[in-house]
């Protein structure tokens, strides 16, 4: 992931996509949720953009992009990561001894509604953003209209198929049809671009399918059962930071003899037998942590500390972690709110391990309900990251403490003082000069008031 702060970095548009009226509603309908309306900008003026004719050392700085797209540089990176995580665009960084690093865009095709529905990741998230009662309408449109585009007469497929044959209808010499000639293979490979060029999630995983498919077959589980549960299989391995054989290892229990992969029941195993000291001795190795911390982020060396540790270790291993640091031990239901967070909330590894901790300072385990519940006041704050978790908390924390300290103040018992009189600081009041008529009155006034006539 890149990002700068320097409006001159260059960038280049290496291609464009061709935008149907059906791809600018999945667009809108489908991803614009998930990425924002910055982000489809972004991914739009990018596609206009684009000229057949341009070089590399015609290249233009970022600043044209924000000048376009009317935002500051960091809005422009958040779209820009935004529209890389979904797939629809691929960024490359080119080293050009002339023009230094560029930015090279690569834009992805918009799949079909149908693709982005089958993508776990892409529908859980859209289901996460609208609301069950949304998402289900929205699935409903779009399959209603696939299907209208489609006739299904009943007993359709089961029809024989009379369709005339290549062969039967041209002709072409043997040699041809068998090992075509040197121009074709060239026309071939000279126009093939656009197949594999559709948006696909960037998930980044080094994952050997191959590797995985060959282990299973020994127990007859055929390779199209992991194809139909990479999603799954792969979520899993990213809680648990499972290798690939440590995965077939695991879900050997969970078979049995009907040639399927039970997800949900291997799940459960792998939540229950985590505390396995042979199969999860990597939980225990804590990773290093360097001692030096950038001085200009706004977290203290201990919050600066706590996020690396969120960024590499993955959620079975950050709890494992902390409970341990608290000689306490892991619930296999913890697992299992860790899972399902990570799998349906659509969040990454890094929040949710911040999530974590969050509810560990709150209670001693962690339950679906205090996570959830955090996480939705996190998600109304624009909370997307480990970073700013950890600032919210601090702040949330320090506000808690003012309101407290005004409410200790309002209610307190105020102490009331009595102030002495000091009479060594007060002087008598003589007057002198009072004649003997006056004091004559003075005692007449004082016999007639007190009837001593």
């Amino acid at each position: 992931m890149f990002e700068t702060n320097d409006p001159k970095q260059p960038f280049f548009i290496t291609n464009r996509v061709d935008i149907f009226p059906k791809d600018l509603r999945i667009l809108i309908k489908l991803y614009q949720p998930l990425i924002g309306s910055l982000a489809l900008a972004v991914y739009l003026s990018l596609n206009e953009d684009y000229s057949a004719q341009a070089m590399l050392s015609d290249a233009k700085g970022i600043y044209t992009l924000q000048e376009q797209i009317d935002c500051d540089i960091k809005k422009l990176f958040g779209a820009l990561h935004k529209l890389e995580a979904v797939g629809l665009i691929q960024t490359r960084l080119l080293d050009n001894q002339i023009m230094g690093q560029v930015l090279c865009f690569e834009l992805k095709r918009v799949p079909a509604s149908s693709e982005f529905f089958a993508t776990a990741l892409l529908a859980s998230l859209l289901k996460e953003k609208v609301g069950v009662t949304a998402f289900n309408k929205l699935s409903h449109e779009f399959a209603r209209e696939t299907k209208q585009n489609k006739s299904e007469l009943s007993g359709i497929k089961e029809a024989p198929n009379i369709s005339a044959s290549f062969m039967d209808v041209f002709h072409i010499s043997d040699q041809e049809a068998i090992d075509p000639s040197v121009e074709v293979k060239e026309a071939a490979q000279e126009n093939n671009y656009s197949s594999n060029n559709f948006a696909t999630v960037n998930d980044q995983d080094q994952i050997d399918w191959d590797f995985m498919k060959q282990q299973f077959e020994i127990y007859q589980i055929a390779g199209s059962e992991i194809d139909q549960n990479k999603e799954a299989i792969r979520a899993v391995m990213r809680i648990y930071g499972l290798s690939e054989q440590e995965f077939v290892d695991e879900a050997l229990p969970c078979l049995h003899g009907d040639y399927h992969l039970n997800m949900r029941e291997i799940k459960q195993t792998i939540a229950n037998s985590i505390h396995g000291s042979d199969t999860r001795r990597h939980l225990q190795s804590k990773a290093k942590i360097p001692d030096k911390f950038d001085n200009n982020s706004q977290l203290n060396q201990e919050e600066q500390k706590l996020l690396q540790k969120a960024q590499t270790d993955t959620p079975a291993q950050f709890l494992y972690h902390l409970k341990t640091e608290k000689n306490d031990f892991v619930d296999a239901s913890e697992y299992q709110v860790l899972d399902s967070l990570y799998n349906d909330k659509g969040i990454s590894a890094e929040l949710l391990n911040i999530l974590t901790y969050a509810c560990l300072k709150s209670g001693p385990n962690i339950s679906f309900r205090l996570a959830n519940k955090i996480l939705h006041d996190w998600l109304q704050h624009g909370v997307k990251t480990g970073s700013e978790a950890l600032d919210y908390m601090d702040k949330r924390k320090k506000a808690q403490e003012q309101r407290q300290s005004k409410r200790y103040s309002r209610f307190a018992p105020r102490k009331i003082v009595e102030k002495g009189t000091d009479w060594n600081k007060q002087q008598p009041k003589v007057k002198s000069n009072v004649s003997s008529a006056e004091l004559k009155e003075f005692f007449k006034n004082f016999e007639d008031k007190n009837g001593m006539k």
